[in-house]
């Protein structure tokens, strides 16, 4: 899956969490292989774009989440040159809070759909 991804660009892994902890989840998963290292770990992701920007600059951003919360902060700042994927699974699919948010650019009902012949179209800034 990660692989199909980056047929549409360098993909980067942006993860919160413990900074001792997350670097061997990442590894043992095969992930941090996947994305040839390409993996930031931020205390609070959302916070710190200006160095997500500094380390991998690009005009458009795709940022695919669980967190409609952070889709919505990342969306705030970045604007245009983010779209929004949210994958409407797992813990926070069903959150309460989702109509607080600003609707995400795109929902899929699960991670598998991004490896959809349509998902590039989905997420065409241009389109």
């Amino acid at each position: 899956m990660v692989r199909h991804l980056g047929r549409s660009g360098p993909t980067v892994i942006l993860t919160d969490g413990d900074v001792v902890f997350q670097p061997h989840k990442i590894r043992r998963s095969g992930l941090f292989a996947a994305v040839e290292g390409r993996v930031l770990i931020y205390v609070h992701k959302e916070q710190e774009l200006d160095d997500v920007a500094a380390r991998f600059p690009a005009d458009h951003y795709v940022f695919v989440d669980d967190k409609i919360r952070l889709l919505d902060a990342v969306k705030r700042v970045w604007g245009a040159r983010l779209t929004t994927v949210f994958v409407r699974q797992g813990h926070y699919a069903r959150d309460p809070d989702l109509p607080h948010y600003s609707k995400p650019d795109v929902t899929i009902e699960r991670i598998g759909d991004v490896l959809s012949p349509d998902f590039p179209a989905w997420i065409d800034p241009g389109g």
